[in-house]
């Protein structure tokens, strides 16, 4: 991942964060994309199509929770106070969810906030619904940020 922009616009940021999802992510692979990123949200767009169905022909609920935490990772990113580099981004240590709805088409948008932006633990809150507004899922989820990596010390012998 490259290095985390500091001054983009909401939109500048979204594209940079689409950027880093290549086809090996599973964020590409499902068809997510972020349509809005700043400190106070990410909004992240998921189509509804036959790779997140169900054998029923409803949205599988691990793509739900796939969704929620891609949304309030990057939310985390986003809110977190201080430069962060590429490999500290944060990680998802515990996620609670409540899924109240579901569809069989149409689009999925998750909205992800930060209100807990700690420096090592933060607790992000994610509501998907769908392009109606119809709420679908409440998600709370706590990240991990570790500490930077450092520097292999050398030894000169």
């Amino acid at each position: 991942m490259d290095q985390w922009p500091r001054n983009e616009s909401r939109q500048g940021l979204a594209e940079w964060i689409n950027q880093q999802s290549s086809e090996e992510t599973l964020m590409d692979r499902l068809g997510m994309r972020v349509t809005e990123a700043g400190p106070e949200r990410v909004v992240v767009e998921l189509p509804v199509h036959p790779g997140v169905f169900t054998p029923q022909r409803h949205v599988h609920a691990g793509a739900m929770i796939a969704l929620a935490d891609t949304a309030a990772t990057w939310a985390a990113m986003a809110s977190y106070r201080s430069e962060l580099e590429p490999d500290q981004l944060p990680v998802a240590v515990a996620i609670s969810s409540q899924l109240v709805a579901n569809v069989s088409q149409g689009l999925l948008i998750a909205e992800a906030t930060v209100p807990h932006p700690g420096r090592t633990l933060l607790a992000a809150t994610t509501r998907i619904t769908n392009g109606d507004g119809k709420l679908l899922a409440l998600v709370n989820s706590t990240h991990f940020v570790r500490a930077p990596s450092q520097p292999v010390p050398t030894h000169s012998a």
